[in-house]
């Protein structure tokens, strides 16, 4: 089964294939920024995701009328199955020029054409956990140029921390909101949905778990309560008390745990004189113990 960020970029690819859809070049300009290599006759494209390399060789014949080479370069250091999008010749040569005009425009702007760049930057060279992951949020672009993150981190809409990381650059947000916004920028708006119903739903869960915490911890503190209370109260001697007190005493100690209110009920008494009588009954037995230094 694909991965949430695999999944999301053959979404990506799918859209960037149609031929409606604009600044198609800015956005292989960002792909082959994140997932290419180019040398002195050609360009070569690398990626796991075989939406994204059918979507490249859709955009190097339409955009550039090359007929490039697609093929299995080996598994990646996952396991992967990889691609490898090939074009050569003058016109491979020409075009990686125009991609690279493309960039610079792309960076110049903040409006469409630097959108469609950080798509095809992610599709090269980012990923992202999928809703409810147990580690928490994290998006990222990872690569070894170090100006190619610094230029994805200025495009987004969203802070992205850029640091080196064993020999390799990084761009990452771990904030809920910022992965969101980033996805919005892309145009995932399926995937932000999914993001936020995993948002509120863990905040239910946390929620109910404060409560039940909470709850338990109540209830531990008044069975501890409850049991020294009745260890001060054995110590007292039922034929020393006033009447009163002393069926207090016999009552309280014939049911430890029900509640001031029940008590009060099965003693014929209101709250406020089971409430008495049992404060008496304490200050008698020297409730609570004196804490010895």
């Amino acid at each position: 089964m694909p991965s949430f960020g695999s999944e999301l970029k053959r979404q990506l690819a799918a859209r960037t294939g149609d031929p409606g859809s604009l600044h198609r070049r800015a956005e292989l300009a960002g792909l082959t920024d994140a997932a290419g290599t180019r040398d002195d006759s050609g360009t070569t494209i690398y990626t796991s995701s075989a939406a994204v390399a059918r979507s490249v060789l859709r955009l190097l014949r339409s955009e550039f009328g090359l007929e490039p080479r697609l093929d299995r370069s080996g598994p990646d250091h996952f396991g992967r199955a990889r691609y490898a999008v090939r074009a050569e010749g003058n016109r491979a040569v020409q075009a990686t020029e125009e991609l690279r005009s493309e960039r610079e425009r792309a960076s110049r702007e903040v409006g469409h054409a630097g959108v469609a760049y950080f798509r095809g930057a992610f599709q090269g060279a980012g990923s992202v956990t999928h809703p409810g992951y147990r580690r928490g949020h994290h998006l990222e672009f990872v690569h070894v140029d170090e100006e190619f993150i610094k230029r994805v981190a200025r495009l987004a809409r969203a802070p992205l921390r850029v640091v080196e990381r064993r020999g390799r650059w990084v761009a990452y947000t771990k904030s809920a909101d910022g992965v969101t916004i980033l996805l919005s920028q892309m145009g995932l708006h399926e995937a932000v949905l999914e993001y936020e119903a995993w948002a509120v739903l863990g905040e239910a869960k946390a929620n109910a778990n404060r409560l039940t915490n909470f709850d338990a911890a109540n209830a531990a503190r008044t069975a501890v309560a409850a049991a020294c209370q009745q260890e001060a109260l054995q110590s007292l001697d039922p034929e020393g008390l006033p009447k009163a007190l002393r069926e207090m005493l016999e009552l309280r100690l014939e049911h430890p745990y029900v509640s001031l209110a029940e008590l009060a009920r099965l003693g014929g008494l209101t709250k406020s004189a089971a409430n008495h009588r049992l404060r008496r009954l304490l200050a008698l037995s020297s409730w609570p113990p004196a804490i010895s230094k």
